[in-house]
């Protein structure tokens, strides 16, 4: 009996690390979807087709809805996507200016 117990556990420890490798693999690829809107928005306003920065985040949160997969719009709305666009915008800031992420790049927000 003890050892069918043990087998459980193992397997809903083996599926707990599954799901989060997924998690994990799947953040990574919503940041990268996200990363590239942004440098693409950026583009556009040094193109002087966007030309406020409420014009580049409004577009990149536009872009969102449509690049990202399906279950992660249904899950976040666009006010929390909103806040997470701005916080990995803040996070490539802090990573351009010195190549660390130290917090050097204070928050205009």
């Amino acid at each position: 009996m003890t050892r069918e117990i043990a087998m459980e556990y193992g397997l809903m420890i083996a599926v707990a690390g599954a799901v989060f490798l997924f998690a994990l693999l799947k953040w990574q690829q919503v940041k990268v979807i996200l990363f590239r809107l942004m440098l693409t928005a950026k583009s556009m306003a040094k193109d002087a087709i966007l030309n406020s920065g409420q014009e580049q985040e409004e577009w990149v949160l536009e872009k969102a809805y449509q690049h990202l997969p399906l279950w992660i719009t249904l899950w976040m709305s666009k006010e929390n996507m909103r806040k997470l666009i701005a916080y990995l915008y803040e996070l490539a800031k802090d990573y351009l200016d010195d190549g660390l992420i130290n917090q050097s790049q204070k928050s205009i927000r």
